[in-house]
């Protein structure tokens, strides 16, 4: 009897024991729920927020554009301009407003003086134009701490008399800064093109409508993207969709022709779920899926069998070829961003390591990361980069216009 009574007395702690356990994960599930729930919140559109990170399922972002397609009509901004080529670009005689950036008629970023472009190169002067894309055209910054501006300076203070052309379009693809070369470029008839790469250009070259790639963008235009058609390129979206027109594309977007092609729409994350009836649930599966983001976290954009590495490699090739063919020389200029400094700065190799080998072995490549590098032994990491912003500061850009001037043209 004695046994019998130990192993009831067992079999009864043990269940409490389990009971408890289990009783304290429901309270933990429910504590966690409440808490999620407290700092969620939804907008316009359905879309629900926990703090900055958006959770399943997704919501096609109609009213938001609504509102930020009314406030670009009300600002009359001139800066950024619809582009139905390009999908936007910087438009001609414009003013950012806050007076940070400038335009001449031809579109170049400028100083406040809107010094203009002469249809054709002044003779005896060395013409420069640059694209890509916002650090490039140096956001965040005057136009007098671009490092486009301060190559030109670096250049004439050599002896060269070269004027430089900041032809980059904030937020471009690869895509666009080739397209703008063709539109709006190769009229001007530059002897040198320098085309600044960072690695988010291969994942625009994938996208088409701005805000399903970056859904807090300010941007709200779409645009064109290539296609590869065996070994060629074909264009879709072009003319790119007016303004006013994405909102009814965005209605209709599941019958949208070219929706297939909007490698950033993912049908998964846009279906409901019984399970997402929970705040925690929808939560810590957004993360595990998604890592909370639109971008495509769990595809490599630069593996060597990918889309998007083709896809690149093509655009570059045929850039090369168009600049040749047009007389001038064409070179890119690395322009590594906060995490692959963040790398390098500590010895480690960049994602996009074997494209940049294989740009550097194929193209003239001038890679100013080193110079960055020992910057941030010099001053700091910081200090390179804008407060509150992604983009170089005023010294990021000296030392990039400083590392291409050294090596562009032998004094």
């Amino acid at each position: 009897m004695g046994h019998i009574a130990a192993y009831v007395m067992f079999r009864n702690e043990t269940s409490f024991r389990l009971s408890l356990i289990a009783a304290s994960v429901l309270f933990t599930l429910i504590l966690g729920e409440v808490g999620i729930r407290l700092l969620s919140s939804q907008d316009s559109d359905g879309n629900i927020y926990v703090g900055s990170f958006r959770v399943k399922p997704f919501y096609l972002p109609v009213n938001t554009l609504k509102k930020k397609l009314e406030k670009h009509v009300k600002s009359k901004q001139t800066y950024y301009a619809y582009d139905q080529d390009l999908g936007w670009t910087v438009g001609p005689n414009g003013e950012f407003p806050g007076g940070l950036y400038f335009s001449n008629s031809s579109g170049v970023r400028t100083s406040s003086q809107r010094k203009e472009t002469s249809k054709q190169p002044i003779p005896g002067i060395l013409r420069i134009a640059i694209f890509g894309d916002s650090f490039t055209h140096g956001d965040s910054v005057p136009y007098e701490d671009s490092w486009g501006a301060i190559l030109e300076s670096q250049l004439n203070k050599k002896g060269h008399t070269v004027e430089v052309l900041n032809l980059g379009g904030p937020g471009y693809g690869m895509d666009q800064a080739f397209l703008r070369w063709e539109k709006q470029g190769k009229p001007l008839k530059p002897n040198i093109v320098l085309f600044g790469f960072q690695k988010s250009n291969v994942k625009r070259n994938m996208n088409i409508l701005r805000f399903l790639y970056s859904p807090d963008t300010g941007i709200i235009f779409s645009k064109p993207r290539f296609l590869l058609d065996g070994d060629h390129l074909r264009l879709v979206n072009v003319p790119t969709l007016p303004p006013e027109d994405i909102i009814s594309t965005l209605e209709n977007f599941h019958s949208w022709e070219l929706k297939k092609h909007e490698f950033f729409f993912q049908t998964s994350n846009y279906t409901d779920s019984p399970l997402y009836a929970s705040r925690l649930v929808a939560f810590t599966i957004t993360g595990l899926t998604t890592k909370f983001s639109p971008r495509r976290k769990n595809y490599d954009f630069f593996a060597l069998d990918s889309t998007s590495r083709k896809l690149a490699w093509r655009i570059i090739q045929a850039f090369e070829s168009e600049v040749t063919q047009a007389g001038a020389h064409f070179v890119i200029v690395h322009l590594p961003t906060k995490k692959p400094i963040k790398k390098l700065v500590v010895g480690k190799s960049l994602s996009y390591q074997n494209l940049l080998d294989d740009i550097m072995a194929n193209f003239d490549l001038i890679d100013p990361a080193p110079d960055l590098v020992h910057e941030t032994e010099v001053s700091s990491f910081q200090a390179l980069f804008e407060p509150g912003s992604g983009h170089y500061s005023a010294r990021g850009n000296r030392v990039i216009g400083e590392a291409v001037a050294k090596t562009l043209l032998i004094p």
